[in-house]
């Protein structure tokens, strides 16, 4: 009897501990340049995927005149992390006709909790 309750409390214990989980976030964005780049060549939609899964879609035209900051851009994308973990993530960015526009890779690291890549079209 004594035995199982001593195992109680430790099942107990154990199972009460949660790791915490902090947010890191990655940013796509692009500059006019590319923008008129989707425009001229009939873009009218763009949708990010991360590992396979879809994110968000966005107007083609809209863009940003330099890198606008941790957490913001066209797409943003936010996981959660436990402490010094690191992530990779395949993306893929695709037009309105499913068409590939933009694909990759990015790294999340718990310890630079905001990054973003800079899209440019090459056609």
């Amino acid at each position: 009897m004594k035995k199982l309750i001593i195992l109680s409390i430790c099942m107990v214990s154990a199972l009460s501990c949660t790791k915490e989980k902090f947010t890191s976030t990655h940013s796509f964005w692009y500059n006019t340049a590319t923008a008129d780049d989707l425009v001229a060549y009939g873009v009218d939609e763009l949708t990010l995927f991360v590992d396979g899964t879809e994110i968000a879609t966005i107007d083609a035209y809209d863009h940003y005149t330099a890198d606008p900051g941790c957490g913001v851009g066209n797409f943003v994308y936010t996981d959660k992390m436990f402490k010094r973990e690191n992530k990779t993530h395949s993306y893929q960015i695709l037009d309105e006709a499913d068409s590939l526009i933009f694909e990759g890779s990015f790294q999340m690291k718990q310890k630079t909790p905001c990054e973003s890549t800079k899209l440019v079209v090459s056609f």
